[in-house]
Formats: C-alpha cells, sequence, structure tokens
C-alpha cells in the first residue's frame, strides 16, 4: 500500500530542487564514562592525546587537498580551520591540565574541553556563532576515534544516487560522500551558515536545515522531493506533485546557467549605476572563495571568532597577522573590518563580565570598550591599524548608539596612531572610519552620526530586533521578526537619506542585503553598497543589472505608502515575479 505524501518544513540552506531516494545516515557520538588514572599514567596519556592530534591533523591535511581537488578551493578551507583549532596551544594546554589536575583518560580531557566550546557556540543567538558548534562535535569525533586507535570515520558507501538525510551532517561527513552521488541534504540541525550547507551550495545542490525531529517520519529508500528555495522535504509524493516539481527543476538548471554567466560582469544597473557589492566573511581563509566570484570586496569581517576560540585575548601580533593576510590577499579591492561585537550571547571565557538580567541590552559591542574591554580595544585597533599598509582597509564600530560614542573611538584611533609613529611602525595615515547603524537610536540621529565619519553601514538583524522589540533568537516571537516592517523600512529610508545629506556612501551588511525581494527597494532608496553573503552574491548581480533606478524608485514610493507587513510583503512577490519569471 502507498503512503500518503506528507510534508516535513524546515530553513532553506542551499537552493535548488532533488528527487530521488533517501539515504538516512547515523552516528551520533556517545558521551565516554569518566576513567580515572593513576599518576603514573598521566605522562602515558598525555603522549596518547599528543599522538590522536598529530594523527587527527594528519587526517585533516589530506582531506583539506581531497576536498579541494574535488570541490574546490572555498569549502576545502574548512580543514584549514579545523587544523588551526587542533593546533591551538590553549586548547591543548587545557586538555593537559585536566589530565594533570583531574587525573582522567586523555580521552574525557578532550572530551570536556571541546564540550565547554561547543556549549559556548550552541547557545549564541548569532546563528554564524551557534553553527560553529558543528565543527567542534566533528573534530571531536575525528580526534576521539584516534584515542580508541580506530582512525578516520569510513566513508559511507552509496549505491545508487540519493538524498542524504541526517540529524546532523559535519563537515567531514559531507566531503567524504561521493559528490555525484549525492541529490542534496536535509538534516534536523544545522544551520543555513553551517559549514556542510556551505559545501551543499558549493556544489549546487539543495539543502534544507531545522526540520527538528524529521527522524522519526523518514526511512530509508522513502521517495522524496526536497525543495532548498521553500525548505520542504516531501514524502511519497503524489503523480501530481511529482510532475510540477519536475517542471520546476527544469526551470532552476536554467536559472542556474544564467546566473554562471555573469560572474564576471558589474554590479552596474540598466542606466549605468554602479553599485559596490561586497561580501560578508567571519574567517581569513574565506577570502579565496571571495576572489573566485569576483566579489568587489569585504564589507563585514566579523573578528569576534578571534576572541571567541581562545581562553585568553588574542595577542596584537596574532592579530595583525590575521587581518594583513586579508587585506593583503584582497588588495587593491576594499576590506572592512569591524571591531569586535562582544557580549550578549557572546562571551569570551577570558571576560569574566558581571551578569546581566538583559545581556542584549546591556554590555555588548562598543559599550564594553568602557567596561571592562578597553586594553582589549586598543590591542585591536593596533593591529588593524597595522595592516592598513597592505592595503585597502576601513574600520567599523558596532552597536553604536550616539555619536559620543564614535568621538570616543576616534581619539583612541589617533592615540594608537601617535604610539605607532613613535614606535617607528608603519600605518596608512587615511584609515576611513564607519558606523553600524542597528540602533533605533543611531537610525533616527543618521545625519548626527554621518557628520563624524566615513560612511555608514546597516546592520539589519539586530535593527530589526530592536526596533520591533523582538528576541531573533526566540522562535515563539518569529512571527513579529519582519524585515518588510513599515517601520523598519521607513527607518532605513531615513538612515540613507541622512547618510547622503552629510556627503558619505552608506552600506548594508545585515541579512536584509541578501533578501532578493528588497533589492530593488534598496536600490530605489539609494543604497551604494550590498554586503551579502557568498552564496547569494550572484543573484543580487543579476537583479542589479537587470534593472534602472528610476523604475526602482517607483517600487520604493509605493512600499513606504504601504501600512502593514503583510501588504509590503505580497507587494514585494509580486513586483519581483513579475519582473524575474525566470528566477520564480
Amino acid at each position: 500500500m502507498n503512503k500518503p505524501e506528507f510534508q516535513l518544513h524546515g530553513v532553506p540552506a542551499s537552493p535548488g530542487i532533488a528527487i530521488g531516494r533517501v539515504k538516512v545516515l547515523s552516528g551520533d557520538l556517545a558521551k565516554p564514562e569518566k576513567k580515572e588514572i593513576s599518576e603514573s599514567q598521566i605522562v602515558t596519556e598525555i603522549e596518547i592525546l599528543q599522538r590522536a592530534l598529530q594523527n587527527s591533523i594528519k587526517d585533516l591535511q589530506a582531506t583539506y587537498k581531497r576536498t579541494a581537488a574535488i570541490y574546490g578551493e572555498e569549502p576545502a578551507q574548512i580543514f584549514l580551520v579545523h587544523q588551526t583549532i587542533l593546533t591551538d596551544p590553549v586548547i591543548v594546554d587545557e586538555c593537559i591540565k585536566r589530565i594533570n589536575n583531574e587525573r582522567i583518560s586523555a580521552e574525557n580531557a578532550f572530551s570536556l574541553v571541546m564540550e565547554k566550546y561547543v556549549r559556548l557556540f550552541t547557545g549564541m543567538s548569532d546563528e554564524v556563532f551557534r553553527s560553529r558548534s558543528t565543527d567542534l562535535r566533528d573534530l571531536t569525533r575525528r580526534v576521539i576515534r584516534y584515542l580508541h586507535g580506530e582512525g578516520e570515520t569510513p566513508t559511507p558507501k552509496l549505491d545508487e544516487t540519493v538524498i542524504l538525510f541526517a540529524r546532523e551532517l559535519t563537515p567531514s561527513d559531507t566531503v567524504r560522500l561521493e559528490r555525484e552521488k549525492v541529490l542534496g541534504f536535509a538534516m534536523d540541525f544545522g544551520a543555513r551558515t553551517s559549514h556542510a550547507t556551505i559545501i551543499a551550495r558549493s556544489i549546487r545542490v539543495p539543502a534544507i536545515v531545522g526540520l527538528n525531529n524529521a527522524a522519526e517520519k523518514i526511512n530509508d529508500g522513502d521517495l522524496a522531493i526536497l525543495d532548498g528555495d521553500e525548505g520542504v522535504l516531501i514524502l511519497s509524493p503524489s503523480a501530481q506533485t511529482l510532475a510540477r516539481y519536475e517542471k520546476k527543476y527544469t526551470k532552476y538548471q536554467k536559472m542556474v546557467h544564467l546566473l554562471e554567466s555573469i560572474k564576471s560582469l558589474p554590479a552596474r544597473t540598466l542606466d549605468g549605476k554602479d553599485i559596490d557589492l561586497a561580501s560578508n566573511i567571519e574567517f581569513p581563509n574565506e577570502v579565496d572563495g571571495i576572489n573566485d566570484l569576483g566579489i568587489g570586496g569585504i564589507g563585514l569581517y566579523r573578528t569576534e571568532y578571534l576572541f571567541l576560540s581562545a581562553s585568553e585575548d588574542p595577542s596584537e601580533e596574532q592579530q595583525f597577522l590575521e587581518y594583513k593576510e586579508i587585506v593583503r590577499k584582497l588588495n587593491p579591492k576594499s576590506v572592512i573590518i569591524r571591531t569586535f561585537d562582544l557580549g550578549g550571547d557572546k562571551l569570551p571565557t577570558f571576560l569574566h563580565l558581571p551578569a546581566e538580567q538583559n545581556p542584549f541590552l546591556g554590555v555588548r559591542g562598543i559599550r564594553l570598550y568602557q567596561n571592562g574591554g578597553k586594553e582589549i580595544f586598543h590591542t585591536q585597533l593596533r593591529a588593524i591599524i597595522r595592516a592598513s599598509v597592505f592595503g585597502s582597509l576601513q574600520i567599523m564600530l558596532p552597536m553604536i548608539s550616539c555619536v559620543s560614542e564614535v568621538t570616543y573611538c576616534r581619539e583612541i584611533i589617533n592615540k594608537v596612531k601617535e604610539e605607532l609613529r613613535r614606535e617607528g611602525k608603519p600605518f596608512a595615515e587615511s584609515i576611513p572610519l564607519g558606523a553600524m547603524i542597528e540602533v533605533p537610536s543611531a537610525a533616527v540621529s543618521a545625519d548626527i552620526i554621518a557628520a563624524e565619519c566615513d560612511f555608514l553601514s546597516i546592520g539589519t538583524n539586530d535593527l530589526i530586533q530592536y526596533t520591533l522589540a523582538v528576541d531573533r533568537g526566540n522562535k515563539n516571537m518569529d512571527y513579529l521578526y519582519q524585515a518588510h516592517s513599515p517601520a523598519v523600512i521607513r527607518l532605513i529610508n531615513d538612515v540613507i537619506h541622512k547618510g547622503h545629506q552629510k556627503g558619505v556612501w552608506v552600506g548594508m551588511c545585515g541579512e536584509m542585503a541578501s533578501d532578493s525581494l528588497m533589492t530593488m527597494i534598496l536600490i530605489g532608496m539609494g543604497l551604494d553598497e550590498f554586503s551579502v553573503s557568498p552564496v547569494s552574491h550572484l543573484l543580487i548581480k543579476k537583479i542589479i543589472r537587470s534593472v534602472d533606478v528610476a523604475y526602482c524608485q517607483k517600487l520604493t514610493e509605493e512600499v513606504l505608502r504601504k501600512t502593514c507587513t503583510k501588504d509590503v510583503s505580497n507587494y514585494l512577490k509580486e513586483k519581483f515575479h513579475n519582473k524575474f519569471p525566470e528566477l520564480k
């Protein structure tokens, strides 16, 4: 008897459509039992740990080469990051201290240390950082297999082309699979920014994350349709549903070829207006992929990872080498480095700040620079300013709420420059300084802030959260966290116009910059720069190249007259699908 059609809804993570049988992968790591050791065994356990780490690093080196050859340089860079984590002296020393002080096995010590960092990242509301917990679990599995004397995880055998389902796919799981036999990925957990989904996008297969308890409903061999655009997994589809999706699949393939054809072309409107199209990154090794895509520069380099992955604040020299490498590789393209946005749910272990009832309204971002983080900020500025001689570098300040915070930071920047002059260390005298507009008070007073800045960049993720008084990490509030809210759209329009009145350019580095429905409206508002996720780059470029500014201005005028979110969304969808039926 045929099963009835059944739909599971998740979060779209990689676009496209796949039709085929499901292969269910398992492989959760069991938590090791505590094993105490005698004093005489301590040296042996440390040696066992070091061998396991060395063997794991050798595996990662081989995996990097294999991945680069099969999938390309961008997804392969993930395994360089993994090597960096396993060679981090902070992590290694912490494991050795636990073996020495607690007299526990190497497996226990390594598991406990990695669990601490997994909890730290899992608890964050920022999707980018939360998704990194998967990488840490991946590394834990790899090392523990060597501690057990088992070596690298065996590659799953695929007898046919399949849609892969797993509770969670790690980068190692993903790249070991036979590429030509993978139609798509579906996961209970994970995020759009996880490395497994980055790999899925790089090999152009659809992916869905956040299916939650789909494992209870999916069996090996189930016929399924995976819609990576809508985030839907359809099990046992009817004949009518299959026919509809086969047509949709053919249309999607034509769109992929269309987007690839504009990779080397400028982001220029039909009437000749050039728009800066940049990318957001968080790791230096993402730069090679940015160059391959022909992206115009970096509109947001998040520096928090340097701080969150360490148990003590990173040194000036360590940061300098990171920033220098990015700026040097991208020269002459511009790199905007955001000074650390720590606090809220992103608290490094070395910062001992008092607990707050409302951390997202407390000491975070620039507020930390004046409340316990002044020395860390000073060190970071020295590293950034020293890196400025290697290319085009700009500094951006997070969580600005009033102009006095900008002037405070500019004073410190000037003091750092004076220090470096006395020390004879070179730097670029003119380094543009910008402010992120992500707090309503900053948006309302954007003209005052712009007068003290060289540019503004709108961080829509937090701006939406604070404008609508909605916790963006609270799933129960999803229905209120709406990017198309008239209040948000009017505020963004005001920021752009106020920035232009003061003669500074205005960009956007939040998720809205990657929202294809909003692209024409933002062009109509006069947005100068879009800083988007790499996967959205070609789609946004296609839209920019297909419209003229006057047309976009008319759409913007109409949107600004709308009074409710639903009307705005419906209007945006209608105009987008009418203008781009091939992208529908």
